[in-house]
């Protein structure tokens, strides 16, 4: 597809291509590129020339995607990402669960039983299934044997609370369910609960073969705490907030560069800028197409940047390729932010039936989605989006009470 168009390539020409998309990022050399496309005969680098020349005219950028790599060969210059074709079959992943932990109130163990599903969905993503802890709530008490039975999980984690003067520690055990024998005993110390967690990640993903975790962690709580202050000023989602936005995204990747996560936030902040100032609409876009192939290439594969990449793609003019996009994302990331940019998309393509559908999807997952409301008001009442800000600021209802948009504050 090219412009929201089908074209038909040549077979040496289309061999071509997929060769360089395959090693994208590298060189392919001549020799290699001749031998794969024309074996067994005597071709000339005249026909290879040709066909990057064709590829080249195809790709309407001139020499911007294929680079010539003179006495070495070509290299295709941008991003590429390897979609999986959704099927009815999927492959079997580990289930685990994460039992509430001994030696403290309900309460606490309750909450530290969330924290840890929470950070192990994050971390392993679709390749290991954590099961959420309300299937694990029973009217009627039920031992661990027939908790893990009726859960059908391949793995959960017991622990206990430990306090000894100042210290508190968790001590830690990982059981196979089908014999409940004991893989790995480990105590952890919890003073600083965020690098137990991590702890607690590098436990499971040294013991159950075949993980590894999906995106890389923040690194450290100053980044962390970056990061969630540039959240609530996405959520927040006024002009004032969103610059704010890229100053604590920018703070975070200062300090953790390589945390997937806070570029998507800085993809969020300048699509929200896009959105709210038409004034800056192709500068915010161009930023937020850079924060995504970074994000792309710390994370090929993840949902989160695949939503983002589907509605820059869509922006970009290509309608299906972003709808290959959006019908992957729909099955596997967060389902609010992922109705929010399907939203955006059908908006773009005229279908403003469709867009407030995704949008009132978006708000059933999220009620207080202020981005979602700002685009509902500027859908129904046809004006720009900074006057739809204003206009879902003096009405908006959150609590019973009436918040000011200008005013509103969100604070870690």
């Amino acid at each position: 597809m090219r412009d929201n168009t089908g074209i038909n390539l040549p077979p040496k020409e289309l061999s071509v291509l997929r060769l360089l998309l395959e090693s994208a990022g590298t060189v392919i050399s001549k020799d290699e590129l001749l031998s794969s496309v024309w074996p067994e005969t005597d071709a000339a680098e005249e026909s290879l020339t040709r066909c990057i020349y064709a590829l080249r005219k195809f790709l309407k950028d001139g020499k911007g995607y294929i680079a010539t790599i003179y006495g070495q060969g070509y290299r295709f210059t941008c991003p590429v990402v390897t979609l999986e074709v959704p099927g009815p079959e999927r492959f079997d992943v580990p289930t685990l669960a994460v039992l509430p932990f001994r030696g403290v109130e309900e309460s606490e163990a309750l909450d530290l039983q969330d924290a840890m599903i929470r950070h192990l969905t994050t971390a392993y993503g679709e390749i290991l299934r954590v099961i959420p802890s309300g299937l694990m709530a029973h009217g009627s008490p039920m031992d661990v044997r027939q908790m893990i039975g009726h859960l059908a999980a391949d793995y959960y984690v017991s622990g206990r609370c430990i306090r000894q003067a100042e210290q508190r520690c968790w001590s830690v055990e990982l059981i196979r369910a089908s014999d409940h024998a004991l893989i790995r005993g480990q105590t952890l110390d919890a003073r600083d609960p965020g690098k137990a967690l991590q702890e607690l990640t590098c436990l499971i993903v040294q013991r159950l073969p075949g993980l590894r975790p999906v995106s890389n962690a923040c690194s450290s709580y100053p980044a962390a705490v970056a990061y969630l202050n540039g959240l609530c000023s996405v959520r927040e989602h006024t002009a004032h907030s969103l610059r704010n936005a890229l100053v604590q995204f920018r703070h975070c990747l200062q300090l953790a560069d390589n945390y997937t996560l806070a570029w998507c936030g800085l993809v969020d902040a300048w699509l929200g800028l896009a959105m709210l100032d038409p004034g800056q609409h192709e500068h915010a876009v161009a930023q937020a197409h850079s924060a995504t192939s970074r994000a792309l290439a710390l994370d090929p594969g993840n949902p989160q940047v695949l939503a983002r990449l589907a509605l820059l793609t869509s922006l970009r003019g290509c309608e299906d390729a972003a709808n290959v996009l959006f019908r992957r994302c729909l099955l596997s990331a967060d389902q609010a932010e992922v109705h929010y940019f399907h939203a955006w998309h059908h908006w773009f393509w005229r279908r403003n039936e469709q867009a407030v559908q995704s949008l009132e999807r978006c708000l059933n997952d999220d009620p207080e989605c202020m981005r979602a409301k700002i685009f509902q008001a500027r859908i129904s009442l046809g004006i720009n989006a900074l006057s739809a800000a204003r206009k879902v600021g003096q009405t908006s209802q959150v609590n019973g009470k009436l918040l000011t948009f200008e005013h509103h504050r969100c604070r870690v």
